[in-house]
């Protein structure tokens, strides 16, 4: 991580901002004093004179990092088949992009286009049969007492996961998608329980 965090920190200073550090250095400024008239960090501004004596130059190397696995033909791709199908899995993704790729970097595209993995909203369909049956249901248990509602269980359906894996649908959505139908389940419960 402190080859990022420098990388980083060294990104922060404009063009217009390194030559005049290399300037003050060169004049035998310490780095404290370069870094309070310019006002970044220290660690910023030696950065900036270490690749200054080491390269000869202040310019930010184009091209550093790791090369990429996939194109952006293949990128668009990945994005695609999300918007597709919204419960398709990275596993899914990668065997049909048949680029040998991690799954991070499925998910990093995803991420771009604005495609988040959420669960999906479960709604319980209330057609005029469940209305029915949910009023006849209240009905009957109306005149309950406290002895009567003590003898029921109530359950906040608490789920535990040993493993990584908990085995629900995921689908992935943009944010403010919640309610369209691709990414939209609907429950169907026995009638005694609606």
């Amino acid at each position: 991580m402190p080859g990022k965090r420098a990388r980083r920190h060294f990104s922060q200073l404009s063009e217009f901002e390194r030559a005049p550090i290399i300037g003050m250095k060169t004049a035998g400024w310490s780095t404290r004093r370069v870094a309070g008239q310019v006002d970044r960090s220290e660690c910023a501004i030696r950065n900036c004179w270490e690749q200054w004596t080491r390269e000869g130059t202040h310019a930010w190397k184009t091209g550093s990092g790791v090369t990429r696995k996939t194109t952006r033909r293949e990128d668009r791709r990945i994005v695609r088949q999300a918007l597709e199908d919204p419960r398709v899995t990275r596993s899914t993704i990668r065997a049909e992009v048949g680029v040998v790729i991690v799954p991070q970097t499925i998910s990093r595209h995803l991420a771009e286009a604005n495609l988040k993995s959420k669960r999906p909203f479960r709604a319980l369909p209330v057609t005029p049969e469940h209305r029915q049956l949910r009023l006849q249901w209240c009905q009957s248990r109306s005149l309950w007492n406290v002895p009567d509602w003590q003898k029921v269980v109530f359950s906040d359906e608490f789920r535990v996961v040993l493993g990584t894996d908990d085995n629900r649908v995921r689908v992935l959505r943009r944010p403010g998608e919640r309610y369209n139908s691709p990414t939209l389940f609907y429950v169907t419960l026995p009638g005694q329980l609606v």
